[in-house]
């Protein structure tokens, strides 16, 4: 057994808990009020737009409203990826492994969670143009859902490829 305050794993909860509340505070705290973050929204909705623009006809894009004949959304606070970001960059931070291996994990997992994230917007346009009647729902829980197993999904296959020379099976001797 580990001696007292060399557990690993409770090195890992301590770190991750601390790093989630602190990115929860810098969230709530500071982020959503200031003009980086207005600046941050204003640019999702205008890559937003140029995606659907692909798709749909007569997107318009003002600020963080994206409109078209068809349906408008309104970018704001929560259509961000940062709080599932910043959960996967705790757990990947928290997680005894390398550098080049968390590095690794953070560029790709949070690559990953964005694109997620314009997926959703994309899927809630979508679903309010054509089938208005479920766009709160999906907005307030079947999107919500998606993206945090998709978060649970990115670090259980960085945690498989980050622990790969650990759990490799070794070859009895003969």
């Amino acid at each position: 057994m580990a001696a007292r305050g060399r557990d690993p794993w409770r090195r890992f909860v301590l770190v991750f808990a601390v790093l989630a509340v602190a990115s929860e505070l810098v969230y709530y705290g500071v982020a959503l009020e200031s003009d980086l973050f207005a600046a941050y929204l204003a640019l999702l909705a205008r890559i937003s737009g140029f995606l659907l623009g692909f798709v749909a006809d007569d997107v318009a894009v003002h600020g963080t409203l994206i409109s078209s004949s068809l349906f408008s959304v309104e970018i704001a606070r929560g259509c961000d990826a940062y709080r599932i970001c910043s959960l996967l960059s705790a757990a990947i931070i928290a997680f005894p492994s390398s550098l080049r291996v968390k590095l690794w994990g953070l560029a790709l997992g949070l690559l990953w969670l964005n694109i997620l994230n314009f997926v959703r917007i994309l899927g809630l346009f979508f679903i309010g143009g054509y089938f208005p009647e479920h766009f709160q729902t999906s907005h307030e829980t079947y999107f919500p859902i998606f993206l945090i197993c998709m978060t649970m999904a990115a670090w259980i296959l960085w945690l498989r490829w980050a622990t790969r020379e650990a759990i490799r099976p070794r070859a009895n001797p003969a």
